[in-house]
């Protein structure tokens, strides 16, 4: 197996206690990486960690939270420590899909601080050791909201537009570096963030999901996020964008 992701490396995931997050966890424990996954569902992470066994190490963590954050990577295990592969996966847009003008305020200050300020936070934290090692890979889950808008989805979308132009500065800070950044963007995936998305309205989540004629599966993404970790030595995946086609 080539790049980066190999037996022994150790991945640091937000958001991976469900779909894209646990997918990827999962994919990359099977490719013989140790995995550090945190999030804020203490009880999910908790059957995370019974798959992946030695494998994986579950962190409660809140991307929001800078002194939680480090607190939980200081006192993480020595051999746990030295993080080769960083994905920034937390996000959601909890109370979106409705017009700017009738938006909470709150909730649409959440989405910011989780999607946008949370994940420069983590990158901040893990970037001085890459750099000191000069060995790593941060892989961004940006959207197709990164580049193309749409209505009822403003705060979202603004934030991914955020995510695409962190993502490219940072590429290029790291170019005098051996550290890869890579950013994925998916169009619709069928995980619980719609649910999220319509503040528990499973009937609403239902039928957004239902509205769209096929969609992506956690695991696409996953393998996705795989196969630029995988590249060799002097071979950088800028960006992949992932879109549903029908399955015929």
């Amino acid at each position: 197996m080539s790049g980066i992701l190999a037996s022994g490396s150790v991945a640091l995931i937000t958001g991976a206690s469900s779909g894209i997050g646990a997918a990827t966890a999962r994919h990359l424990a099977e490719r013989g990486a140790r995995v550090i996954g945190t999030g804020r569902s203490r009880d999910r992470l908790e059957g995370l960690a019974a798959e992946l066994g030695d494998s994986g190490l579950m962190i409660e963590l809140d991307v929001r939270d800078e002194v939680g954050v480090t607190a939980a990577l200081a006192g993480l295990p020595a051999p746990w420590r030295d993080i080769d592969i960083l994905i920034n996966n937390a996000g959601h847009d909890a109370g979106g899909w409705q017009v700017f003008q009738d938006l909470d305020r709150a909730a649409s200050d959440d989405v910011i601080d989780t999607n946008v300020t949370g994940l420069i936070r983590m990158t901040s934290h893990i970037v001085p050791g890459m750099i000191a090692r000069n060995r790593g890979h941060i892989v961004n889950i940006g959207s197709i909201s990164s580049f193309s808008p749409y209505p009822k989805s403003a705060v979202y979308c603004a934030s991914k537009f955020a995510v695409d132009g962190f993502t490219q500065s940072l590429r290029m800070d790291m170019a005098d570096t051996l550290i890869r950044v890579t950013q994925i963007d998916p169009g619709v995936v069928l995980t619980g963030f719609q649910l999220k998305r319509y503040k528990g309205d499973q009937a609403a989540a239902d039928a957004f999901v239902d509205s769209y004629p096929t969609g992506l599966t956690p695991d696409d993404v996953a393998r996705s996020i795989c196969f630029a970790l995988e590249q060799p030595a002097g071979v950088m995946i800028d960006r992949i964008i992932l879109e549903p086609t029908l399955d015929t």
